[in-house]
């Protein structure tokens, strides 16, 4: 039977969490030890961040500029954002329950190597769905909506199928995405044998998600406000360039790890066990 007594010294000579401050830097340093030494998190980790950094400039420039077009052209602004509200669900449980049978079906496989091939497979198919959003998200841009549809009556129906067919691409991939890149670290590093990184999993990883959820929004709130002061300019060189930097960022992205397996990583010379 337990001695409340030594479970009471024990707790007690444990170290206190370390302040905010001192815990974030470390856990960033972890975050950085990892790109480093592990080489399926580093190319992994590049296109999380090209996706995230895309994306926010991608949303900034058109997202304000096409709901304004929306409202003010076509009066199908509410229909866009109450359809956009109840197709998610849908989305949601539809990738959610088809990705958790993928990767039961790869725990199945005895074989880590096997379930890495199959994990990287999956990432480039995430990665075409989330270029087609991409496009999609695109072809809603003002200049180039207006440009393509002219004054077709049946307008305002191609803008609401061109951002519903976004969000269904793009949530569906980033659904399957986060479960199959959750598994392949889990594979490479908690379960890896860099010890500094295997034991520092949730750190790691929390860290990751934290850097890709601030630097989004730094980069979506800078392309707004440059967005606001070219709305009446919305063909200018600069809107131009905001548009198709995000666009080829977001639609490249999660093509770096696949390509990496595909040039370098499955010869072997760059594995880090």
């Amino acid at each position: 039977m337990a001695n409340p007594a030594l479970d009471i010294t024990a707790t007690e000579s444990r170290p206190r969490p370390p302040a905010l401050t001192r815990d974030v830097w470390h856990k960033a340093r972890l975050w950085a030890d990892a790109m480093a030494l592990s080489p399926y998190y580093r190319y992994g980790e590049i296109g999380n961040l090209s996706y995230t950094f895309g994306k926010g400039i991608l949303e900034g420039a058109i997202l304000y500029t096409m709901f304004s077009m929306a409202q003010n052209e076509f009066k199908v602004a509410a229909v866009l954002g109450v359809l956009t509200k109840y197709f998610y669900p849908a989305i949601t449980f539809i990738s959610s329950l088809k990705v958790s049978s993928f990767v039961d079906y790869l725990e199945g496989f005895a074989s880590e190597n096997l379930q890495v091939r199959r994990l990287i497979r999956a990432l480039a198919l995430v990665g075409g769905g989330q270029a087609l959003g991409a496009v999609l998200l695109l072809l809603c841009y003002p200049p180039l909506f207006t440009g393509l549809v002219g004054d077709w009556a049946g307008s305002r129906y191609l803008l609401i199928a061109f951002y519903l067919l976004h969000h269904i691409c793009d949530g569906c991939a980033q659904m399957v995405e986060g479960r199959v890149w959750f598994k392949l670290i889990e594979i490479k590093l908690r379960h890896g044998r860099l010890r500094r990184i295997s034991d520092n999993f949730w750190g790691i990883h929390a860290m990751s998600q934290n850097i890709q959820m601030l630097s989004g929004l730094i980069l979506l709130w800078v392309t707004t406000l440059t967005t606001g002061l070219f709305q009446d300019r919305l063909g200018h060189g600069v809107m131009w360039g905001i548009v198709l930097c995000g666009t080829l960022l977001t639609a490249i992205s999660k093509f770096s790890l696949p390509l990496a397996w595909e040039f370098i990583l499955r010869h072997g010379k760059q594995e880090e066990e």
